[in-house]
């Protein structure tokens, strides 16, 4: 996830990105523009390294101390559900704001790229003025928890695994 968001922290950052507006807007200083997707991203990724502590360190003497050690395994198996659906949306918001680069060049891209871009479209609106993205960012995430992106992707480029 981190990965993820470091990208996107290079497309959003003027400094970095080789020609992007700030925070992928053309409205810089007066709309936020993709900057809150990536505060939800960073609060995602925060969200794993909490639930990434071992289960097992809480564990509590039961069953009248005939258990003095309990594994927590249900405990784990939970946090892992959260930490993958997290990593779901960091992903999300990270394609979204690639759509979003896209948007800004002027290149004619190749066919897995532009196949992707219009999967994208699909479901988010290009963000000229700022809006809620809560709907945007859950939608991406669903995205890539069906893997929707990478399966119209191979049926134009060929399988990719």
């Amino acid at each position: 996830s981190i990965i993820s968001e470091r990208s996107m922290n290079r497309l959003n950052n003027p400094a970095l990105s080789v020609g992007l507006p700030p925070f992928l807007t053309k409205g810089a200083g007066m709309f936020s523009g993709l900057m809150l997707s990536q505060y939800t991203a960073d609060s995602l990724i925060a969200e794993q390294r909490i639930l990434s502590a071992p289960a097992s360190i809480q564990s509590i003497p039961a069953a009248a101390d005939q258990e003095d050690f309990v594994s927590m395994g249900m405990n784990t198996a939970i946090k892992n559900f959260q930490i993958l659906e997290n990593a779901y949306g960091v992903l999300g918001i990270e394609i979204m704001a690639a759509a979003q680069a896209l948007d800004f060049r002027d290149y004619k891209f190749g066919l897995g790229t532009t196949k992707a871009h219009e999967v994208v479209r699909r479901h988010v609106e290009y963000l000229d003025i700022d809006r809620p993205l809560y709907k945007d960012n859950t939608n991406m995430m669903e995205l890539v928890r069906t893997c929707e992106i990478l399966h119209e992707v191979e049926q134009v480029v060929g399988s990719l695994g």
